[in-house]
């Protein structure tokens, strides 16, 4: 069952990803700092927050990235400097703060700042829970939303 907290999570991740969730509980898993008090939704457990999804999702955003590498004519080294340059944890970091997906991170007990690694774990859980519930064709749209592609 939806708490209004996460009702309002959810529906504000998905004003700002354009993608609207058919099981809403991944995108609220995703939103979990490691050490966040929720630790179950939606029938799962996720002890350590959404590191298993961010895990996922950093492997979708560089299949996402390697088929547009793959579809063009440019050198390995290209997609190389792409993946490490979108792909980094400072530019995950900055999309997660200025697009306000900052503001909707549940954080650890006492965690009143939002490190660095932790926004950009959970811009890739983002991306994961996005892969999960509606394929790789919908995390494309959601990565041009972002400004990742």
């Amino acid at each position: 069952m939806e708490t209004a907290q996460m009702k309002a999570a959810v529906n504000g991740v998905e004003s700002i990803i354009g993608y609207v969730f058919h099981d809403r509980f991944l995108l609220w898993e995703a939103l979990q700092a490691a050490g966040s008090p929720v630790v179950h939704a939606g029938g799962r457990s996720f002890r350590n927050g959404n590191k298993r999804l961010a895990v996922l999702g950093d492997t979708v955003l560089q299949l996402v990235l390697v088929e547009q590498w793959y579809a063009g004519e440019q050198a390995r080294v290209a997609f190389d400097e792409s993946r490490q340059r979108i792909g980094s944890n400072d530019n995950l970091t900055i999309i997660g703060n200025q697009t306000g997906l900052n503001a909707f991170v549940n954080r650890a007990g006492g965690m009143t700042v939002i490190s660095p690694t932790t926004m950009a774990a959970t811009v890739e859980a983002v991306l994961g829970a996005v892969y999960l519930d509606g394929s790789l064709q919908a995390v494309t749209p959601v990565m041009q939303t972002l400004g990742l592609v």
